[in-house]
C-alpha cells in the first residue's frame, strides 16, 4: 500500500473537517457523487458564513478608530475655519478697528500734552507778527519741504499789496448793479484796518505760513532746517510749531494756528481765514465779503449755488455780523471712513459714533477773531481727532457753541472754467503749474466773465442740501 499522501487532498480534507466534522462524516460515509456534491455547496457556503462572522469580530475595533480620526479631523478643520473666519466676521460687524501709525490706542490725544499751555512753542515767528492792526490774517498750511508752492502763492494771490481791495472792481466793473456793495457801516467799523476811499480803497491783510519740523530732524540732516530758516528771515512769514509734519498731524498744525493767531492777534486783528498750500484765494472777493457785499453771478459759478443763495443782490446774503463768524464749504451726514487704505479712514477709537457732525471743509474756512479764540480753548477740552476740519469746525465748535454756514463761493475743489476763478472765493486742489495759470487768467483784467442770461433756467442750480 502506498503511503505518500496528496497535500491538496489532505488540505482540503482538513478544511472540510474545520468547517464542518459532519458534514464530512456523511461525505465519507455513503461515498456517493452527488451527495459529495452536496456537502462540497453546504461546505462552501458554510465557510462564507464563517468569513462573514470572522469580519464581524475582526472590524469593530478598526472602524472605532477611523471614526475617532474622521472626528479628529474634522474638529481639527472646523477650529482652522474659526481661526481664520472669525477675524474677519468681527471685522465685518465692528468695522474700523485697525489702528493709525500716528495715532495708535495708547498714543495721548489730549493736545495740552503738545501745545505746552502758557507758553510760546514756536520754533520760527515773524518779527513783530500782529503788532500792527490787521483786518485779515490768512494763516496756510503747508508742508514743510514745500519751497515751491509757499514761493508760489507769495508771487501770485499772496501779493497783497497788489492783489488787493482795488482789484475787485478790475474783476468785476462790468457787471456793476448787479451785486451789492460793502455796507458803510462796516467801513466805518473798521476802518482802523482800511487805507483810502471808494474802489481804491486797500485793505490790510497779512499771510503766514505754518508748519512743523521734521521727523529724527538731527538724522536727516540740517540742509532743509537752514533752507527754512533763510527763507523766514527773507520773507518774515513763516511760523514754525514743535512736532513732526506730516499729514496725520495736520490737526497739531491747525491747532497750533489757532494757538499763535490767538496769542499773538486777537486784540490787532478782525478775520482770520485757513487754508492749505493748494488752495487759491481771491483776495478782493473775500474781503468784498467781509465788507459786508456780495459777489457778482457768473455762467461759470452758478453751479455752486443753490435756490437760497443764489440771488447775490438780495439783503439776506450779506454778512453782517462782526462775531461769531464761521463759514466755509459745509458737509453733513458724512459717514466715517472704513476703508484702511484710505487717507481719509477712521478708527473707531478716535471717533465712535457712524456719522460725523457738521463741519467746514479744510482746504478754506473762515473765521472772526473771536472764534479763533473760543476753538482754541475749546481744542484744549476736546480729545483730538487727526481729521483737522472734522475736529476744528465740527468737534470743537460744537463744543464752543458755534454755529458753522455754508458758502457757496468757499470751494473744496476747483473749476476748469476761467471765470469760476474770477468769480469765487477759493478753488482748491491746484496742484503743479495750475496756481499759477490761474493766477495769469484772473489778473488778466481785459476778460470779463458773463453773467447767466437773463431767463436762465433755475433748473440748473443744486437742490438745497440737508444741512
Amino acid at each position: 500500500m502506498n503511503n505518500t499522501r496528496n497535500p491538496a487532498s489532505v488540505e482540503e480534507q482538513c478544511s472540510l473537517l474545520a468547517v464542518d466534522s459532519s458534514g464530512s462524516s456523511v461525505a465519507a460515509a455513503s461515498g456517493s457523487e452527488e451527495e459529495s456534491t452536496v456537502s462540497t455547496s453546504e461546505a462552501r457556503r458554510t465557510k462564507i458564513k464563517l468569513r462573514k462572522v470572522q469580519r464581524r469580530t475582526r472590524m469593530p475595533l478598526p472602524r472605532m478608530l477611523r471614526r475617532l480620526g474622521c472626528y479628529t479631523l474634522s474638529a481639527f478643520i472646523i477650529f482652522v475655519l474659526l481661526l481664520v473666519y472669525l477675524p474677519l466676521i468681527y471685522l465685518d460687524v465692528n468695522k474700523r478697528s485697525a489702528g493709525l501709525p500716528d495715532w495708535t490706542l495708547e498714543t495721548s490725544r489730549s493736545i495740552d500734552d503738545y501745545l505746552n499751555p502758557g507758553h510760546d512753542t514756536a520754533l520760527i515767528a515773524p518779527k513783530d507778527f500782529c503788532k500792527n492792526k490787521t483786518f485779515l490774517i490768512i494763516a496756510v498750511c503747508t508742508g514743510l519741504g514745500n519751497f515751491i508752492q509757499r514761493q508760489t502763492i507769495r508771487e501770485t494771490w499772496g501779493n497783497t499789496t497788489e492783489f488787493n481791495y482795488p482789484a475787485f472792481v478790475k474783476l468785476h466793473g462790468h457787471l456793476k448793479g448787479h451785486y451789492l456793495p460793502p455796507l458803510p457801516e462796516r467801513l466805518k467799523l473798521y476802518g482802523d484796518y482800511l487805507q483810502g476811499v471808494g474802489d481804491s480803497m486797500t485793505v490790510s491783510v497779512r499771510i503766514v505760513f505754518i508748519v512743523g519740523r521734521q521727523r529724527n530732524e538731527e538724522l536727516v540732516g540740517n540742509e532743509t532746517s537752514a533752507r527754512i530758516h533763510s527763507e523766514a528771515e527773507q520773507y518774515n512769514d513763516i511760523i514754525q510749531e514743535n512736532f513732526v509734519d506730516s499729514y496725520n498731524n495736520l490737526t497739531l498744525k491747525s491747532v497750533m494756528a489757532l494757538k499763535q493767531i490767538s496769542m499773538s492777534c486777537s486784540n490787532s486783528s478782525a478775520f482770520f481765514l485757513k487754508c492749505d498750500d493748494d488752495t487759491f484765494v481771491n483776495v478782493p472777493n473775500l474781503l468784498h465779503f467781509l465788507l459786508g457785499g456780495t459777489i457778482p453771478l457768473y455762467n461759470d459759478t452758478l453751479e455752486y449755488h443753490d435756490r437760497s443763495n443764489y440771488m447775490v443782490t438780495a439783503p439776506q446774503n450779506r454778512l453782517n455780523a462782526s462775531s461769531g463768524v464761521l463759514y466755509g464749504h459745509q458737509f453733513c451726514n458724512v459717514v466715517p471712513v472704513d476703508d484702511v487704505s484710505s487717507k481719509w479712514y477712521m478708527p473707531s477709537y478716535m471717533f465712535k459714533p457712524k456719522v460725523y457732525p457738521k463741519y467746514l471743509s479744510g482746504a478754506g474756512y473762515l473765521m472772526s477773531i473771536d472764534v479763533v479764540q473760543r476753538l482754541f480753548e475749546a481744542s484744549r477740552n476736546t480729545t483730538l481727532v487727526y481729521l483737522e476740519d472734522l475736529y476744528i469746525t465740527g468737534l470743537c465748535a460744537q463744543r464752543a457753541k458755534i454755529s458753522r454756514h455754508h458758502h457757496p463761493l468757499i470751494s473744496f475743489a476747483h473749476s476748469k472754467q476761467l471765470c469760476a476763478f474770477k468769480g469765487s472765493i477759493t478753488q482748491h486742489q491746484m496742484k503743479d503749474d495750475s496756481m499759477a495759470d490761474a493766477w495769469n487768467k484772473v489778473s488778466d483784467y481785459s476778460i470779463k466773465c458773463p453773467a447767466p442770461g437773463r431767463f436762465f433756467s433755475q433748473t440748473r442750480l443744486r437742490k438745497r442740501s440737508n444741512c
